[in-house]
């Protein structure tokens, strides 16, 4: 594992989490950037899908060390898609694409992001 004396084995696997969340949601953020060049020809040729393609190849790379490392795949999941992945996504929808969520939808991800606090909880 990529650790030193400044760094524990458990931070440095959450660190390990969170750049590959970060690579995926900023891939499918390019890949809706791709999406939009106006055709499926024009998406499928986009450098922004090629970027995209990058980032999802480094997350992989990052599950491999978390799991390597011996985190479980429910608390990696937890964790990537209902509260980083989450985040990072609904902020970009938001900003970027003008995008609005509901009262509903918003009570839905306080619920999802208190389920995240609850799976780790000790």
């Amino acid at each position: 594992m990529i650790t030193n004396h400044f760094v524990t084995p458990k931070l440095a696997q959450s660190m390990v989490i969170i750049l590959a969340v970060l690579a995926v949601a900023v891939a499918d953020v390019l890949l809706k950037k791709a999406a939009a060049q106006g055709s499926l020809r024009a998406a499928l040729s986009s450098p922004w899908l090629f970027c995209a393609v990058g980032l999802y190849l480094f997350q992989i790379t990052f599950f491999i060390i978390a799991f390597h490392a011996g985190w479980k795949l429910s608390i990696i999941g937890a964790l990537q898609t209902a509260l980083f992945y989450a985040i990072i996504v609904l902020a970009a929808g938001v900003m970027l694409y003008n995008e609005s969520l509901t009262r509903l939808q918003m009570i839905g991800i306080m619920l999802a992001f208190g389920g995240v606090v609850l799976i780790n909880w000790p």
